[in-house]
């Protein structure tokens, strides 16, 4: 299907339980069949979201103790001798629900391993971050950037009054870029600035209505915002 529409696999996404000891192996196993894949579709980077549980939903409070953070990290370290094998780089997504959520996290990412990082600008908002500030903290780690932008109201519930983040997605949490609280002119310019030569993914989340729903037209104003900024 990539071939037959003239594209090419950039990167993808791989979601793992890596701060309990005793599912280590597993774990890795489910991550190496992930990155076999990508290699052979072609793509150049694996990102890796650390999940709490193998169930739906993003819930705040996710706190790990030091022992839970110490299995992280060193885990995280043999994620990347996974992707170096496969000849792929490794960026780890904070995210909202996950184990590496807000500021706080990604400082200890940084300083506890030596993995790149996904910047996520909508679901660093939602952990409490401002992604400006996590792009210089994390300068020359950023490996691949997802861009997404949020409704100010539905982004206050989720992220200050404990809104169902599902429920809230399909209330319209993620709205097209530069429609929404991100300022995402600021984002592109901090990480143009910063020499970031990566790709930038669009990443809305959303709930279509129905099987005939269509977001072509939400994804068309995301690039008309976006394409100039770039240019």
């Amino acid at each position: 299907m990539l071939k037959r529409h003239h594209l090419s696999l950039v990167a993808g996404q791989v979601h793992a339980i890596l701060h309990h000891e005793d599912i280590h192996g597993s774990e890795l196993a489910h991550i190496d069949g992930h990155a076999h894949w990508l290699s052979v579709l072609g793509a150049d980077t694996l990102v890796l979201t650390a999940i709490p549980q193998r169930a739906s939903g993003a819930h705040h409070g996710v706190v790990l103790s030091n022992s839970e953070w110490a299995h992280l990290l060193h885990s995280i370290g043999s994620v990347q001798h996974v992707c170096a094998r496969h000849k792929l780089r490794l960026a780890v997504q904070p995210r909202f629900g996950s184990t590496i959520q807000g500021p706080e996290d990604v400082e200890r990412l940084l300083v506890g391993s030596e993995a790149g990082l996904c910047l996520d600008v909508g679901h660093l908002i939602l952990s409490g971050g401002d992604p400006i500030e996590v792009l210089e903290l994390a300068a020359g780690r950023i490996q691949h950037v997802h861009l997404n932008d949020l409704d100010a109201e539905l982004a206050g519930q989720v992220s200050e009054h404990g809104e169902d983040y599902n429920e809230a997605v399909g209330l319209g949490l993620f709205k097209p870029l530069g429609e929404g609280v991100a300022r995402i002119d600021r984002v592109v310019e901090a990480l143009r600035s910063s020499k970031y030569r990566g790709w930038y993914t669009l990443r809305q989340e959303t709930r279509l209505a129905s099987a005939d729903d269509r977001p072509l037209g939400r994804i068309s104003r995301s690039l008309e915002y976006l394409l100039p900024l770039l240019s």
